[in-house]
């Protein structure tokens, strides 16, 4: 009687610790710790405070920004990683006291943006994902200057070359632990909004 119940209780015992191993490699393989996306922001902070020259009226092209970033994640919540940041965007000055040809210069000027973030997974579920996103890092601006009437006019780039980067947003993901597209608001670099998709990879 002894031993059937001492051998009841090994098998039970063998029985949780082999469900307990289950569940926690069930755990290891849903969770990916590697995270990729790219993404693609409109009204981003870089061309709203761009430098202009003032005493000339000015049309400006916005593409918008292009990102990428790599996050690690320590659990399903919480990740450290870096964005770069690419926006481009063209100018176009002219002056409204020369009739008949009123072009200037055009000014093509971009901006590339390092920043390492920090990002919180608030809500985690299995196709939905409620995140926040912190930013921080400095910006770098190049420029080109294609001028019309130099002999009229004289156009100098902006003195404008490096300030601090930074994003804060507020974003949703709709997909899977691998894969998802996201939608998020904020204000930085990336944009005031912006859209993407972003890829999990690596349990390890």
């Amino acid at each position: 009687m002894k031993n059937n119940i001492l051998i009841s209780v090994l098998l039970m015992a063998f029985a949780l610790s082999s469900i307990a191993q289950e569940k926690e490699q069930e755990t290891v393989q849903d969770f990916r710790r590697h995270e990729v996306s790219i993404g693609y922001g409109f009204h981003p902070v870089t061309s709203i405070s761009a430098d202009r020259v003032s005493r000339f009226d000015c049309w400006m092209d916005k593409i918008g920004a292009i990102y990428g970033s790599y996050t690690y994640y320590f659990n399903k919540h919480v990740g450290l990683g870096g964005t770069y940041c690419f926006d481009p965007r063209k100018i176009d000055y002219y002056h409204h006291g020369n009739s008949f040809n009123p072009n200037v210069a055009n000014l093509y000027e971009s901006s590339h943006s390092i920043m390492g973030h920090f990002k919180l997974n608030c809500v985690s579920l299995k196709h939905f994902v409620l995140y926040t996103k912190f930013g921080a890092g400095i910006s770098f601006w190049g420029y080109r200057i294609k001028e019309f009437q130099p002999e009229l006019y004289e156009v100098n780039p902006p003195d404008q070359h490096c300030c601090f980067a930074w994003q804060a947003a507020l974003g949703i993901e709709v997909g899977n632990d691998r894969i998802a597209g996201f939608i998020q608001e904020g204000l930085g670099m990336e944009g005031l909004f912006s859209i993407g998709i972003r890829y999990k990879f690596n349990n390890k």
